[in-house]
């Protein structure tokens, strides 16, 4: 019958060999979950890297004082799109709504000075003043925002532009009527992702803000048109069709049709060319403003890296004969990251 050796004196024979012992720890949150309110800037990294990750490519190339400045706006639009993607009833999207509706007001709660007492206002201002700060309340996107308030001179006009888009599409219809209708019933979005975040990076007082802001109109119904056909197979699939109906009409395309055939609906090709062709029209248009030295680009390079995704997705919609619903544009685009990066570097659109 085999002794077997006590632990105590096989512990002391490897250390006398010089063999290296890990010590025991109690068990600890792991790194991967650091974020939070504890650290904004990590939350809002994380949540923009899994759920918008063209995005986050992007902010490698904005100032490194305000990357996370950014990186909290894009959070922010992602917030809101959960919102009305996750709830099942309208009522209860419209709270949650609210809530960020009331945290944009606490943010930009300006502090002030009131002279009170338990009865009303003192006329002699005798009595102690009490001061109201702002508040934001404790999320992370919250006090990032609140963050980028104190830091830049961003307005809140153009977050409350993003609730404000989100919750109207979600009570709104699905189906416009024209082309140009759609469009512009995306544009307080788009306007508000562009425009939102220009004062990280552009003082607005500087010469060439004006101009910039035109040119990024031009850039808001490029990425309308994009988002139209990249989220058309998943709107199919829940037979919902976003496709205008001047479109639909023009090429012959009936809706039942497409929910039941997909990519083999008469007319679908011929409608997503004519979506895309204006999708391409505007962002033309905002080169030529760039060529014709109307803006000077390298002011405001970051803002302008969204249109090197949308150029790519159609450039790849037009390499399979636009078919949205085709398996190749379902896969990672291996080329955008060495184009963003090669459009940042040149400032040249």
């Amino acid at each position: 019958m085999s002794h077997q050796r006590p632990i105590t004196s096989t512990l002391g024979a490897l250390r006398r060999k010089g063999v290296p012992l890990s010590h025991r720890h109690y068990a600890t949150a792991s790194k991967a979950s650091v974020g939070g309110t504890s650290d904004p800037g990590s939350y809002c990294s994380d949540f923009v890297k899994k759920y918008d990750p063209e995005a986050w490519l992007c902010h490698f190339f904005w100032p490194k004082d305000v990357r996370d400045l950014w990186l909290g706006w894009r959070a922010f639009n992602l917030e809101i799109h959960q919102v009305s993607a996750s709830a099942k009833q309208p009522t209860i999207a419209m709270m949650r709504y609210q809530f960020w509706r009331d945290a944009i007001k606490s943010i930009w709660n300006v502090s002030q000075f009131i002279n009170r007492t338990r009865h009303g206002p003192s006329p002699d201002h005798s009595l102690p003043i009490y001061l109201i700060k702002d508040a934001p309340p404790n999320h992370p996107v919250a006090l990032q925002l609140h963050k980028a308030k104190m830091m830049r001179p961003i307005q809140r006009y153009h977050l409350k532009q993003i609730i404000d888009a989100r919750a109207n599409a979600l009570q709104g219809p699905r189906t416009h009527a024209t082309l140009q209708a759609y469009i512009e019933a995306q544009a307080p979005l788009q306007n508000a992702l562009l425009l939102g975040p220009l004062p990280l990076v552009l003082p607005p007082t500087h010469p060439a803000t004006s101009d910039i802001s035109h040119t990024l109109t031009h850039i808001s119904s490029l990425l309308s048109t994009t988002s139209l056909l990249r989220s058309l197979p998943l709107n199919v699939s829940k037979r919902i069709n976003t496709l205008p109906r001047d479109v639909c009409v023009s090429h012959g395309l009936v809706e039942e049709e497409l929910f039941r055939n997909g990519a083999g609906a008469k007319g679908l090709q011929d409608a997503c060319f004519q979506v895309g062709t204006r999708g391409m029209d505007e962002l033309i248009t905002a080169r030529s403003h760039l060529k014709n030295g109307k803006v000077d680009p390298k002011a405001a390079t970051p803002v302008f890296l969204s249109t090197v995704s949308a150029e790519r997705y159609l450039k790849r919609l037009e390499a399979v004969d636009f078919n949205p619903f085709h398996p190749d544009l379902q896969k990672a685009d291996w080329k955008l990251a060495p184009v963003i990066m090669k459009t940042a570097w040149t400032s040249r659109l």
